[in-house]
C-alpha cells in the first residue's frame, strides 16, 4: 500500500468518523452533505496548489555554489618557559 493510499484512507476515515457524529447530533443530512462536498472540494484544491509548487520547484536550476574566501590557518600560541 503507497503513502497516497494510506493517506486517501485516513482522510475518508475522518469523513466517515464526522458524519457518524453529525448524525448522532442530528444535524439533518442535507448540511452534511454540503460540508462534506465542500471538504472534498478544498482537498482536492490543496492538492493541486501543492503539486504546482513542486513542479515550480523542480523547474528551477540549482542555485550556483558561491565562492568563499578560505581563512588562513592560525597560528599556535606557545607557552615559553622561563
Amino acid at each position: 500500500m503507497t503513502n497516497e493510499e494510506r493517506k486517501r484512507e485516513k482522510a475518508v476515515k475522518k469523513i466517515e468518523t464526522a458524519v457518524r457524529k453529525a448524525v448522532g447530533k442530528g444535524v439533518s443530512k442535507k448540511a452534511i452533505e454540503d460540508t462534506t462536498g465542500q471538504a472534498i472540494v478544498e482537498a482536492t484544491e490543496k492538492v493541486a496548489a501543492k503539486k504546482a509548487a513542486v513542479n515550480r520547484t523542480l523547474a528551477k536550476e540549482a542555485p550556483a555554489k558561491k565562492a568563499v574566501a578560505k581563512k588562513a590557518p592560525r597560528k599556535k600560541a606557545v607557552a615559553k618557559t622561563i
